[in-house]
């Protein structure tokens, strides 16, 4: 086994693999965790599946722009993307309510990253899921791994033209398919000005957007760029996630396909409440999305697959005995 060789795949799938719509890359593959101890102790021990909590923040790291939970099945071979909308409402302290993405810019004395184990608990609670590793990065890294990694071809069906001064952004984008270099794909990614239904057309878009990613660069021909990748990854990334949880991997990952990848939406609606514009996630369709879609609670999902498979091998019974 060339063990070089099988490293340099696994860390550009993976890289690929969590390039989620965001921009957000799990990095830092030899250098170790670069999160504040506290945060990597208050995630859970990955078990049979890996559970990624996706961050990309605005300039300043104060927003969480885009939300993404990303599950990945070594045994089934899956990834299953949950796309959580940025203006979804929480309730940050006893009767106290915000948008999810404002809990990255919290605060409090004496506790480091404070506003990074609140969006972890966030997640957690609506999700009910553990979260085994957390990974954030910045728009400027996005930009640039984008651009290693030659761009990304992609149909665009919609013009885009905005401006936020505040955000620094200028997005001026015309439809049909074309290459995306860094900046250019930002603007995809982050674009939500024309949308009827808001937050939900852009999380449609960062999907699509992603799956062509996913497609395009899980091929060998990235391997050469693999170098390049981790330094610049390593400027921008915070994450847990270190080389020895990618080994135990390798051969699950380096199977993974366009095929393999399946995204979501946090099931709710857009509501004003108090003057303010939220996204109200629908708790019973969240928790059986999560039991069918992802897995959580366990216990329940074994006993929903045994009843299956006693069914299935019941009818294939019936059918035999017909025949």
């Amino acid at each position: 086994m060339n063990i070089k060789k099988y490293f340099m795949s696994l860390l550009v799938t993976v890289l690929v693999f969590v390039t989620v719509a965001s921009g957000v890359f799990v990095a830092r593959f030899f250098f170790g965790s670069n999160l504040a101890k506290h945060i990597t102790n208050i995630l859970d021990k990955p078990q049979d599946k890996l559970n990624f909590l996706l961050v990309g923040t605005d300039k300043g790291g104060q927003r969480a722009d885009v939300i993404m939970l990303v599950s990945f099945d070594p045994k089934g071979e899956e990834v299953n993307i949950l796309s959580i909308p940025r203006d979804t409402r929480v309730e940050v302290r006893s009767g106290r309510y915000d948008k999810i993405n404002h809990t990255l810019g919290y605060t409090k004395k004496g506790v480091e990253d404070y506003g990074q184990e609140l969006i972890i608990n966030m997640v957690r609670n609506i999700t009910g899921m553990p979260i085994n590793y957390y990974a954030q990065i910045d728009f400027e890294g996005f930009r640039n791994i984008i651009d290693i990694m030659g761009g990304v071809y992609f149909d665009l069906p919609i013009n885009m033209h905005y401006d936020d001064p505040y955000q620094n952004l200028s997005i001026h984008l015309n439809k049909g398919y074309q290459l995306f270099n860094g900046k250019m794909a930002e603007g995809v990614v982050r674009y939500r000005a024309t949308y009827a239904n808001g937050d939900e057309g852009r999380i449609s878009m960062q999907q699509d957007f992603l799956k062509a990613i996913f497609e395009q660069k899980l091929t060998p021909q990235y391997l050469a760029k693999a170098p390049q990748l981790i330094r610049e990854v390593f400027k921008y990334v915070k994450t847990n996630f270190e080389v020895s949880d990618a080994l135990r991997y390798v051969s699950s990952i380096k199977k993974l396909t366009g095929e393999s990848l399946s995204t979501f939406k946090l099931p709710g609606s857009p509501k004003m409440i108090g003057g303010a514009s939220y996204y109200v996630y629908n708790q019973a369709d969240v928790d059986e999305l999560i039991l069918y879609e992802f897995g959580y609670p366990e216990d329940k999902a074994r006993e929903i697959e045994a009843q299956k498979e006693a069914e299935s091998k019941a009818n294939a019974e019936q059918n035999s005995e017909n025949n």
